[in-house]
């Protein structure tokens, strides 16, 4: 048989017959397919022990999971999870692009999409210094008394945290003291140290004692 004339031979017929074939493999296969959008929380591994975190990071990522119907519509918002390894992270600003490796899903699933396509997480060294405590006082004392001294112990307080942040910090504030409150010559108060958000914690705890002296 000439082979030329086998395939142009009613050529149409047998383009249409293969596209069909085609579309009926694509119908067949997609039976008992679902997809679903999900939020899904971000976990952040492994970040480098002498680094941190600096800004805001997502806590949430979308994706778009197709699998049988079965599956998607058995599962629970446990089973799915993103994660970031950090472990090879640099100093400063870095992108990392996300891909189906860092969802972490039961078998026989597949990640269509993920949005945003990669995470921006910015890493400082991590620093420590000593900075004074300033106590803060708000108020008066009441009729008739005077405010004599105040005492701050420790006087210094150890802090670490991001280095940028570390090295513009040169003192501490305390929360409030409201001196109209005070109704003894002689006052100690646990009071609590003020970090407004910033990116340090103070190493052996977050309260200071204060002494207020108050006279006649």
């Amino acid at each position: 048989m000439d082979i030329r004339n086998f395939i142009f031979n009613n050529f149409l017929i047998k383009l249409f017959s293969l596209f069909f074939a085609i579309i009926l493999w694509l119908f067949v296969t997609s039976q008992g397919k679902l997809e679903v959008n999900l939020n899904i929380p971000l976990e952040l591994r492994k970040t480098p022990s002498n680094m941190l975190i600096v800004g805001d990071v997502a806590d949430y990522i979308d994706v778009r999971l197709k699998g049988r119907q079965s599956v998607i519509k058995n599962l629970s918002a446990g089973q799915i999870s993103a994660h970031l390894d950090l472990s090879n992270a640099q100093t400063g600003e870095n992108v990392i692009y996300l891909s189906s490796e860092n969802v972490v899903m039961p078998p026989n699933i597949e990640v269509t999409r993920i949005s945003p396509k990669s995470i921006r997480i910015r890493l400082e060294q991590l620093a420590k210094k000593d900075v004074n405590v300033i106590p803060e006082i708000i108020g008066t004392p009441p009729a008739g008394y005077r405010l004599k001294n105040i005492e701050v112990n420790p006087q210094t307080v150890a802090v670490e945290g991001a280095e940028g942040v570390v090295n513009r910090l040169s003192a501490i504030k305390t929360e409030p003291i409201n001196l109209s409150a005070i109704e003894k010559k002689e006052t100690v108060l646990d009071v609590k140290l003020k970090l407004n958000g910033r990116d340090v914690k103070v190493i052996n705890g977050g309260y200071v004692k204060v002494k207020i002296l108050l006279s006649k």
